[in-house]
């Protein structure tokens, strides 16, 4: 059974008017143990559709079932309570004048005192945060003040988990230690969930599948190296990573003509002879050399750590290419040459 399936989703602002058109048509179904994120610039309407999921929405049509259970459709709309969904905010949502037992008993009123111990306690375990128990908010962390925003979550035994932009108030390092340790507790208790993030980074760590989002449309959904690696739009791909094109001529069923010379595919391309299209390079599928005599010259050079990054001038164009340090560095100025990795192309026809 499906955890999570929204079916024909619309959400209007000023909705007598039809103006403001935010969700529009929208189809998305999560798995039981699936984290899903929805990724998308900002304005595209992943938060819209998260507080849609979720109850908090008003003006919205279209159906929404949670694990077997519809919530949302003709004549039915569950209050948020009602949803059994577990809600984790960007803000952490913590009552500073309350405990850390307090905050994560808050939501569990109707059970009694000793079942409410447990509860809490094995929460906290979970979080790792037994021993912060007595403290308040602002004696802890941002990093553990989300473990208990988390924990607060978990207590109420969620049927699904709506995360929105959870981790983007904690620096780089926390940030990706937490990612790591949530996707394992989620994982671990097979939990499934909806992520919103407008950093593909977070998405890369966290999610199984990301559903990019463009003017209140999921435009491609796949795991992350899909829609990386096989964009199925040139928004899609400039969006996942950075993008090189360059100008092809389909000349046989598995060869192209360009200014890098003759290119062969592992496959048949699927236009038609003669066809003038575009391919899609990341950096990392162009390969660079040192030449006397090159064709290229290095224009930038940056730093990344483990890898370098360069901008070429070849024949005219500007590319971006990438390779790891542990190789020869550099210059800007240096004359090179460059050619393509052997890989499954990419086409684009506009």
């Amino acid at each position: 059974m499906s955890a999570l399936v929204i079916k024909n989703l619309n959400c209007f602002y000023q909705e007598n008017k039809q103006k403001n058109h935010i969700l529009k048509n929208l189809d998305l179904e999560l798995q039981d143990n699936e984290i899903v994120c929805l990724l998308g610039e900002s304005g595209c309407g992943k938060t819209t559709l998260l507080r849609a999921v979720s109850g908090l929405q008003n003006n919205i049509h279209g159906d929404i079932t949670i694990n077997g259970n519809r919530v949302n459709g003709e004549s039915i709309n569950l209050a948020p309570e009602q949803r059994k969904v577990g809600l984790i905010f960007q803000d952490y949502a913590l009552f500073p004048h309350l405990s850390v037992f307090d905050n994560i008993a808050f939501s569990l009123q109707k059970m009694g005192k000793e079942a409410k111990r447990e509860r809490v306690e094995k929460v906290l375990a979970l979080v790792q945060l037994s021993e912060f128990s007595e403290r308040f908010p602002h004696q802890l962390s941002g990093g553990q003040q989300q473990r208990i925003a988390i924990a607060r979550a978990l207590a109420y035994q969620p049927e699904l988990m709506l995360l929105d932009e959870p981790f983007s108030n904690l620096d780089q390092h926390v940030r990706f230690k937490l990612i790591k340790e949530i996707r394992l507790l989620l994982k671990k208790h097979a939990m499934s969930a909806l992520f919103v993030t407008h950093s593909k980074e977070e998405g890369f760590a966290f999610a199984d599948k990301i559903a990019l989002m463009r003017a209140g449309k999921i435009i491609q959904i796949g795991a992350p190296q899909q829609l990386y690696s096989q964009p199925s739009s040139r928004y899609v791909a400039d969006f996942m990573g950075t993008s090189n094109y360059i100008d092809v001529q389909v000349a046989a069923d598995n060869q192209l003509l360009s200014d890098f010379g003759q290119l062969i595919n592992d496959s048949a391309v699927k236009h038609p002879l003669g066809s003038s299209l575009q391919l899609l390079l990341r950096p990392e599928q162009i390969a660079i050399n040192i030449a006397v005599e090159g064709v290229g010259a290095i224009v930038d050079v940056d730093f990344l750590g483990a890898f370098q990054q360069f901008t070429v001038n070849f024949k005219g164009k500007l590319y971006v290419v990438k390779q790891n340090n542990l190789q020869e560095g550099y210059q800007i100025g240096d004359r090179v040459n460059l050619s393509i990795i052997n890989h499954d192309f990419v086409l684009f026809n506009d």
